[in-house]
């Protein structure tokens, strides 16, 4: 049935590649299985400037040194830089960094986990079966293998984007615009807004983008207003030289402590709950989980790589922390047009340590607290009666559920 590997990855995408590479890199054996293990990746990855790891400094497409967030109520200049990775520069990076060790690739979907005392054997749709001691699922949002603490359905961001040809585009070049909600769209429909990123004098990526939603606003919607948004900005004929969409998962419940493989990535529930991001999560992560699992392997073999894998992903302070924001998700879902520009208006009014350390989600518990009740206090009454009214039905179970976990600490 072939050697048995160190480590089994399942899927292709930047969380499986990272921690694949991260597990090379450190000296264990690894087996890639995915469907379509080399496809090109085509969306955009961005992050603001201060999270990107020194060693990938020079994957950088594109960089903005500040950024704007624009309601009905008025505009505001966030003095933080953001950029834009080469998309297929991080590909390739990934793979050189995995392949540098010693490696398979598998190409089919893992359809089957069959847990033993020393081994995972992971059937593939293609009839590989491949033998590894401990297994990293990172396969994304539709995984089967990932065992979670609670079931709350997740809600989703979606979007629909287009880069143009676009001579004298007329957008700053030094800067990008994060969020505008303007035009508002009527009172019944739900929110949306354009996320616009000038790649140079004559490029531009234009994106209509709904935050979370359950269910998810439709791309048809989302591409009819983009649309129009073309109309407006004197845009709509432009040559279209690229498309995007997507549908970003949020909210999904945190692995437990305790189970059979250890999840990376949208399966480990590693999208921020509130923004959508994951990529600075991902890179923060696959090093020390990569290094936890190995150094675990070599002290006590499969159940202590097991362990020390998945409480190094999700410690006890940082599931509070993950659960607080899940706790806030619940109140932007419901959230009408007028209700999220007021919030957003009042988020970016807050010191730039406060809001940033909200997106970037690297707050302990106690400063997330602070941050939470300041916010708290500057909306509108109708607002916070939203809030607690939303976030008490919906959000204190998952997160009491959590914390009473045995193992976490």
């Amino acid at each position: 049935m072939g050697s048995v590997f160190d480590i089994g990855v399942l899927g292709s995408g930047p969380s499986a590649l990272s921690i694949a590479a991260a597990l090379t890199q450190r000296g264990a054996s690894v087996a890639l299985v995915a469907p379509e293990p080399t496809a090109r990746w085509k969306p955009n990855y961005c992050l603001w400037a201060d999270e990107l790891p020194p060693a990938m400094r020079g994957l950088l497409e594109r960089s903005w040194q500040h950024a704007s967030v624009e309601t009905t109520l008025g505009s505001k200049r966030l003095a933080r830089a953001y950029v834009k990775l080469d998309t297929g520069a991080l590909q390739d990076a990934l793979w050189d960094d995995f392949e540098a060790g010693s490696v398979e690739v598998v190409q089919g979907a893992a359809v089957q986990l069959d847990h033993l005392d020393e081994e995972t054997r992971v059937s593939a749709s293609s009839g590989a079966v491949t033998r590894a001691r401990v297994v990293v699922d990172a396969s994304g949002v539709g995984s089967r293998f990932v065992r979670r603490v609670h079931g709350r359905a997740p809600a989703f961001q979606t979007a629909y984007g287009v880069e143009l040809r676009a001579p004298a585009h007329g957008f700053d070049p030094d800067g990008m615009v994060l969020m505008d909600f303007r035009p508002a769209p009527r009172a019944s429909e739900p929110p949306s807004f354009l996320y616009v990123l000038p790649l140079g004098d004559e490029r531009l990526f234009l994106e209509e983008t709904s935050l979370a939603r359950r269910p998810a606003v439709s791309l048809d919607l989302l591409h009819a207003r983009l649309k129009a948004r073309l109309a407006s900005l004197g845009l709509q004929h432009c040559e279209r030289v690229g498309e995007e969409r997507c549908t970003i998962p949020m909210g999904l419940g945190l692995p437990t402590v305790r189970q059979q493989v250890v999840p990376f990535g949208v399966a480990g529930a590693m999208v921020h709950p509130a923004s959508g991001y994951s990529m600075a999560h991902v890179f923060r992560k696959a090093g020390p989980v990569a290094e936890a699992i190995v150094a675990g392997l070599d002290a006590g073999g499969r159940k202590r790589a097991l362990e020390s894998g998945n409480l190094t992903l999700w410690p006890g302070s940082q599931r509070a922390l993950w659960e607080l924001y899940g706790f806030g998700l619940e109140t932007l879902v419901g959230m009408d047009t007028e209700e999220i520009q007021r919030f957003f208006h009042c988020f970016f009014e807050l010191p730039r340590e406060a809001w940033s350390g909200f997106l970037t989600g690297t707050l302990e518990v106690t400063d997330l607290g602070v941050v939470m009740t300041r916010l708290f206090r500057s909306l509108p009454a109708f607002i916070r009666w939203h809030l607690v009214r939303t976030g008490f039905s919906a959000g204190v179970a998952p997160l009491a559920r959590s914390l009473m976990q045995s193992g976490v600490s």
